[in-house]
């Protein structure tokens, strides 16, 4: 999940989707990604949540282990998506959970993906990942080619480079997991105070995380008290 550690939701870095250049290699897209029936299914599924835990859905992760089957429609989603990205044979399973903000307010700022229960040290996953339900007014993925340092500061304190991918529908985008990187606000600018004016669409991503091992108390879907609406009334356990 996001890092909530010293040198992590970062809005003193400013970065702006009008002035970069996309370079080469730091993240790979895919459009199109998946069966456009897979979409609607997923989508209307989160549809069913409503405003259940709406505030904390970037800090609502489940853990999804390496062969286990889909208990829920985006779950489905979740290992179609594992299926593109391949992630190497260390890969035990997938961390995702369904972001959902509005521009105007993004609730959280740049950051590392890490194990943030961990008892020690700082452990990113080996892939991070985000699939787009939507287009929205700004809310780029920003991800820059900074590491975490010792103290999980951004190294080096400068971005030598951005890669900023557009939210569009059925786009997927994939990167190294121990890269810096956040969301842009509806400005298309690194998110700070809430913005004025209305709120516009409520931008919708699935994010799966890929680890060599599962992160400290991330549990199963199918063994969490949240977010049941996701089956549809049917639980497979």
């Amino acid at each position: 999940m996001p890092q909530r550690t010293p040198g992590s939701q970062d809005a003193n870095r400013i970065f702006s989707a009008r002035r970069i250049t996309p370079p080469a290699g730091l993240v790979r897209v895919l459009d199109a990604a998946l069966d456009d029936a897979l979409v609607r299914r997923a989508r209307r599924a989160i549809g069913r949540l409503g405003p259940e835990r709406l505030g904390q859905s970037y800090f609502t992760t489940f853990w999804m282990p390496r062969g286990e089957p889909a208990t829920n429609p985006v779950e489905e989603a979740v290992l179609a998506l594992w299926r593109l990205a391949a992630p190497d044979a260390r890969c035990a399973g997938a961390e995702w959970w369904i972001g959902r903000s509005y521009t105007n307010d993004v609730p959280v700022g740049f950051h590392f993906d890490q194990d943030v229960r961990a008892a020690r040290g700082l452990r990113h996953p080996l892939e991070s990942s985000v699939f787009f339900f939507n287009r929205v007014r700004g809310g780029q993925l920003a991800v820059t080619d900074q590491r975490a340092g010792r103290r999980g500061e951004p190294t080096p304190a400068a971005a030598g480079d951005l890669h900023v991918v557009a939210p569009r529908s059925n786009r997927y985008a994939v990167f190294d997991g121990g890269l810096f990187h956040g969301v842009l606000d509806a400005r298309g600018r690194t998110p700070g105070r809430k913005l004025p004016g209305p709120p516009g669409r409520l931008r919708v991503t699935l994010v799966v995380n890929f680890w060599d091992r599962r992160p400290a108390g991330v549990p199963r879907w199918r063994d969490a008290r949240v977010y049941r609406a996701l089956a549809g009334g049917r639980v497979r356990r």
